[in-house]
């Protein structure tokens, strides 16, 4: 099942003495048998059904898998649905809000590991590449089990703990980026041959994170539209563009590092929000959103510098930017105090403005004027004379490689960050980056953000590439937590607005580009 390739334990384990099992035999005893695995061989489609809980909030979620590689889940949450899916080439998905993007980097990693297992290619290589490997006998929680490790693509590893009794998987444990996630699956039952856990549960370590299946009907060989699978090119608008204009232009404040954009919920409140592209959703503070009595609809695990904190989702029935206006949209909400403190002004701002605003337009941002340009999505053709940077979305952040002191990695793109650049922990450590910057000394000032504020130390880096732009004697700042963002595999630091200020920047998700111009051009 396709949940058996996320999961971690925490352990009670205890080592004994390996005994010699051979490892095709395990897996084949896993699912059935011989005739198991023929039939699975054989298998044309695999389509189930069934309830489903994330993060204590109840659903329903169908699910589809079509030999060699192409998965499509879908989860209806109420009154919001998600879905994510793999063509077999390209990763994606669809958010509450109802807009489509492609899952790249560890993200799309993730959907080729879960199709590693939904495919069953640990038994027919000639699907998703990987390998595996038997590691002995061990005792978790007091059952004897057997425990194998996978390598999907030849890269993550899987450790699956299969009873010794029944050789089912009862156990599986994983690592998504810096957490660790435990998988548990069991009431077994045999379906077209095939023994098929009809419940799992996962649950992820130091973050706020859980989902739980109760498969209902599970079909072997059913027709299955080949559609579903490809990543939808038109999505329907939640906003008209003023007719007849090419752009809008709406003023901002740009007040102690953070671009300050002034908006009406509902038709009546207006507040301020910061511009944040580091936020997967539009934010509002908690405070805020029972004043103005909005419905919650769920919650989700949100990432943050230096851990994960739980954001409930309301429902709001406009959101106006200017003469933008935005309907019907579900954004997140949380204590904001949390992020900043009373670091801004000495005001609790109202929220943020983030993937679900930048992702619908082309936004660029005049720091000098302090003016954004929205342009109308049907009719925008890019300024010429800018510095196009390449990015992929990470949690529906962009994304872009980039060289620090000439060492390469993936930096986020945060306009959140009142700070400069933030270098991650894991990404310092082992590029020993306190022995080759200059001017290392610790940091007087807490960096804030979702998870609290972190201590550090600052330092400086000789120069900065992204792209062709090269930006040189920069003061870093480097968090001491390993904790949250901070503590990423995958993404080396965070690129913020003192650094962002010195050029106008254009985003334009449609196209996966940041576009770099110079200030006073």
């Amino acid at each position: 099942m396709r949940r058996l390739c996320f999961g971690i334990a925490i352990s009670l384990l205890l080592a004994v003495p390996a005994v010699a099992v051979e490892v095709d035999s395990l897996l084949v005893a896993s699912v059935g048998g011989p005739a198991a695995v023929d039939s699975l061989r054989e298998m044309t489609s695999f389509t189930a059904e069934g309830a489903v809980t994330l993060n204590g909030l109840p659903g329903r979620f169908t699910e589809y898998f079509v030999p060699p590689d192409r998965s499509h889940l879908r989860l209806d949450l109420g009154t919001f649905s998600m879905v994510q899916a793999y063509d077999g080439r390209t990763a994606w998905q669809k958010d509450q809000n109802g807009q489509v993007s492609e899952l790249k980097g560890y993200e799309k990693q993730e959907i080729l590991k879960a199709t590693y297992f939904h495919s069953f290619s640990y038994l027919f290589p000639d699907r998703v590449p990987g390998d595996r490997e038997y590691l002995g006998d061990t005792i978790l929680a007091g059952r004897d089990c057997r425990r194998v490790a996978f390598y999907p693509l030849h890269r993550d590893t899987i450790t699956a703990y299969y009873d010794t009794r029944t050789s089912l998987l009862s156990i599986s444990e994983s690592r998504l980026d810096n957490i660790v996630v435990r998988t548990e699956a069991d009431d077994y039952r045999m379906v077209g041959g095939v023994m098929w856990p009809f419940h799992t549960r996962m649950v992820a370590v130091g973050a706020p994170l859980s989902m739980e299946y109760a498969y209902e009907r599970i079909v072997i060989n059913a027709t299955v539209d080949p559609g579903i699978f490809d990543m939808p090119r038109d999505v329907s608008r939640d906003f008209p563009f003023p007719e007849g204009s090419d752009s809008i232009v709406i003023p901002f404040e740009y007040r102690a590092g953070h671009i300050h954009v002034p908006v009406v919920i509902n038709g009546k409140t207006k507040i301020e929000l910061i511009l944040d592209s580091g936020s997967s959703a539009n934010i509002f503070d908690r405070t805020l959103a029972l004043d103005l009595d909005l419905e919650v609809v769920g919650s989700m695990a949100a990432k943050g510098l230096s851990a994960y904190e739980q954001v409930d989702m309301i429902r709001v029935d406009s959101l106006a930017i200017g003469a933008l206006t935005m309907y019907d949209q579900v954004v997140g909400a949380f204590d904001m105090k949390t992020v900043f403190g009373a670091r801004v002004d000495g005001r609790i701002p109202g929220g943020t403005l983030g993937y679900d605003f930048l992702s619908r337009f082309p936004v660029a941002i005049d720091y000098r004027d302090s003016l954004l340009v929205i342009y109308n999505p049907e009719r925008f053709t890019c300024p010429e004379g800018g510095s196009e940077v390449e990015f992929f979305l990470t949690m529906k952040v962009p994304t872009v490689r980039a060289r620090l002191n000439g060492i390469p990695g993936d930096f986020i793109v945060d306009l959140g960050n009142a700070f400069g650049l933030v270098v991650h922990h894991r990404f310092a450590v082992a590029n020993r980056l306190t022995e080759k910057l200059d001017d290392v000394r610790d940091n007087p000032q807490s960096i804030g953000g979702l998870g609290g504020p972190v201590s550090g130390k600052s330092a400086y880096a000789a120069s900065f590439r992204i792209g062709d732009v090269m930006v040189q004697s920069l003061r870093v700042l480097l968090p001491d937590s390993d904790q949250g963002l901070a503590g990423s595999e995958e993404i080396a630091g965070n690129i913020g607005n003192l650094v962002l200020e010195n050029f106008r920047v254009l985003f334009d998700y449609s196209n996966s580009r940041l576009v770099l111009y110079e200030a006073d051009r």
